[in-house]
């Protein structure tokens, strides 16, 4: 494979979450104050996929005039249960087992706590990843790449060989900045480049064909 070490994001990348994160951070709003009707929940996914959850509590909690801590807890509490019901991503079984099958490995990078691994597990994708790193870890967020850096040095990964995949520029970035390269899935085509990333995809088929090619 042309990189057989690669570097995974999860949310929006290894299992669509969006949809589940969307539909909580409206539920928080609303248990907010906020009125059902006033909430845009395509301006909410947007701030989402094209920057983070943390830009989105930044912005909506300035417009409505809310708590962002407070915002933030409701959240969490109402987007934790969901994730056990998101879908795994079209095409993400098969890259993670030709990977293994190819003799590379998969490693799992979020800003989730080890239920993403939890998850990853109940999928039964656990079994085609040698290593992660959570929230639980309390690592520097991407797009610092110290975390990424302790994973190379911790299962001797050359950074030649490694690539990391996610679906945000802060993925890629952190991949470059750990001196590996990147590649960013946008299925939706919202992603404005500005990490130039080594292969931009929008099935995650795509990127399996360009790894073998």
């Amino acid at each position: 494979m042309r990189y057989s070490q690669l570097f995974w994001d999860f949310d929006g990348t290894l299992v669509d979450t969006y949809s589940g994160m969307v539909a909580a951070f409206g539920e928080a709003l609303v248990a907010s104050g906020v009125n059902d009707f006033e909430i845009d929940q395509d301006a909410i996914y947007q701030a989402m996929r094209q920057h983070s959850l943390g830009t989105a509590l930044q912005r909506f909690s300035a417009e409505y005039q809310l708590d962002v801590s407070r915002l933030k807890r409701l959240y969490q509490l109402r987007a934790e249960p969901r994730l056990a019901d998101a879908p795994v991503v079209d095409g993400a079984a098969e890259i993670l087992a030709a990977t293994v099958a190819a003799g590379g490995r998969n490693f799992l990078l979020t800003h989730r706590n080890h239920r993403a691994m939890d998850r990853l597990a109940t999928a039964d994708l656990a079994q085609y990843f040698s290593g992660q790193v959570t929230a639980d870890d309390d690592y520097p967020r991407k797009p610092d790449p110290t975390s990424l850096l302790a994973l190379c040095q911790q299962y001797a990964v050359k950074r030649q060989s490694a690539l990391m995949i996610g679906d945000r520029n802060l993925d890629v970035q952190a991949g470059h900045r750990a001196g590996m390269a990147g590649a960013l899935f946008d299925p939706e085509h919202l992603i404005v480049d500005e990490s130039h990333p080594e292969i931009r995809v929008i099935r995650l088929a795509e990127l399996l064909a360009w790894l073998q090619a």
